[in-house]
């Protein structure tokens, strides 16, 4: 019996080791590339910067040394917003036995939820002296509601004096994470340095198209430039990444919430009794230990622009993916822009519109057309995004207009809507002593001719009459006419009342 103890020792020990789990730590992808799909719902209109609602898929390449047997692998510098039920990992030499995502980011608001019952140092100004001091106290409340700490004379609420107040946190709580953070058990059967890819859906993403139309002189013509701008209100950067974003329209079934937000991060208390809202974030309101390097912020609307190079575009089954021809960095809560299209001379008419409702004529729109054929200097998949009009004034660039465009085909017709400048005026006025007959004046203060399009329609109590015949269209009566350079056109109509 004496002989068999040791023997059963090591076993046990042996059994302890074997049971045990190795934590492996990626800080940080070896290779990255981010696949930005736009907001299924957004339609034609613009990026809403302050609610990102299309995805990204993020795929990260990242070397790590197993041992054989149990270990939990830590991902950290996932996107902050990643949809962890989509993360799926290859190469691996056996499948992952379990997948967390540790969603409790270092922040203000977590920082003060998990010093709940610990002790802090409150820094606060003396009414007597006006001098800080510090004084300990224990923190009674969660990050819901008023700030109560506890000190020796008794309990009170912070920030309700009026008076500077700020909690010093003497450590980080355990479990509280400077980066998003995905962590895997896995089970390998023998020690191997393995070069993992890590593919996952995460929110707060979007793009668009940024069009720029320059008029010709002559006024027939456009130059036409194009961007492709893409935005993250993601907390973690990209930097080095492969970039692409996705056009068209896929169906995206449900509704996907990210799993932290920045409001989530935002500590907001309310001043006890009187429920006043104060917003503890970012500090020095809360100050962070002293070991921990601030978290810098990044402006929403700092849009960085990337250089010459064109984006590649390749198809995707039915949809159009545009590579962009160099790495960059899909920075963190910013906007990036990389040029897709330059075309010189783009045949492009110039029609100026006015609907004309009896007796009242609106201001004048102008609206460009052109054909998206290779013959008429396009040809290219035109994805949806926002269209500014310029024409040159002086040797200058003035913006004249701008409006959203929709995706367009090879082979559709274009058709973009801006209202006119001062150059072009419409105006109405009666002729005769009756009041029905009416003279409509369209004034061309431009230095070229312009093409004018009147569109008629009647009262539900009166009808047209026009002295020659019109086309109708969609309806409506058209007039078209060509106004000369400072020159002015009129036509004449009447009214008749059939109540």
């Amino acid at each position: 019996m004496r002989r068999l103890w040791p023997a059963l020792l090591i076993l046990a020990l042996l059994s302890g080791k074997a049971g045990a789990e190795t934590l492996i730590r990626s800080a940080r992808p070896d290779d990255v590339s981010v696949t930005i799909y736009r907001a299924p719902d957004r339609g034609d209109g613009g990026i809403q910067a302050d609610n990102l609602a299309g995805f990204a898929l993020v795929t990260e390449r990242r070397t790590v040394t197993l041992p054989a047997g149990a270990a939990v692998i830590r991902f950290e510098g996932v996107a902050g917003n990643i949809l962890p039920e989509s993360a799926i990992i290859a190469d691996l030499p056996r499948d992952v036995i379990e997948k967390n995502l540790d969603a409790d980011l270092l922040s203000p608001r977590t920082l003060y939820d998990r010093m709940l019952g610990r002790r802090v140092l409150v820094r606060r100004t003396d009414r007597a002296t006006g001098k800080t001091i510090e004084q300990q106290a224990t923190i009674r409340s969660s990050a819901d509601g008023a700030a109560l700490v506890e000190f020796g004379h008794g309990i009170e609420a912070l920030h309700c004096t009026g008076l500077a107040e700020s909690i010093v946190y003497p450590e980080v709580p355990a479990g509280l994470s400077a980066k998003p953070t995905l962590s895997i058990r896995t089970d390998s059967p023998r020690a191997v340095t393995a070069t993992l890819t890590l593919s996952y859906l995460a929110s707060g993403f979007d793009w668009q198209a940024d069009y720029v139309v320059t008029m010709r002189t002559d006024g027939r013509g456009a130059d036409m430039f194009a961007w492709i701008t893409l935005a993250s209100s993601d907390v973690t950067s990209f930097p080095d990444a492969r970039a692409m974003v996705v056009a068209g329209r896929l169906n995206r079934v449900g509704s996907d919430q990210p799993f932290a937000r920045d409001e989530d991060h935002a500590l907001t208390l309310h001043c006890y009794p009187t429920g006043m809202p104060r917003a503890l974030s970012p500090p020095p309101e809360v100050e962070m230990p002293m070991m921990m390097a601030p978290i810098a912020a990044v402006a929403d609307s700092e849009i960085v622009v990337t250089g010459t190079r064109m984006a590649k575009q390749e198809e995707l089954g039915d949809l159009k993916l545009y590579r962009f021809p160099q790495r960059v960095t899909v920075a963190s809560k910013a906007q990036k822009q990389v040029a897709f299209l330059s075309r010189d001379a783009v045949p492009l008419r110039v029609l100026y519109v006015s609907n004309v409702f009896g007796d009242t004529a609106d201001d004048p729109q102008v609206v460009l057309r052109a054909s998206n054929r290779s013959a008429a200097g396009l040809g290219i998949p035109l994805p949806a995004g926002q269209l500014k009009i310029f024409e040159t004034v002086n040797g200058r660039p003035v913006l004249i207009g701008s409006t959203a465009s929709a995706d367009k085909a090879v082979g559709e017709d274009l058709e973009y809507r801006v209202d006119a400048g001062p150059g072009v005026s419409v105006e109405t006025g009666d002729v005769g002593r009756h009041g029905d007959r009416h003279r409509l004046t369209v004034t061309n203060a431009n230095p070229w001719p312009i093409d004018f399009e009147a569109r008629f329609s009647a009262r539900d109590d009166e009808r047209l009459r026009f002295r020659q015949r019109l086309p109708r269209r969609d309806g409506r009566d058209i007039w078209s006419t060509k106004v000369p350079a400072n020159g002015t056109v009129t036509f004449e109509y009447e009214t008749i009342d059939i109540s």
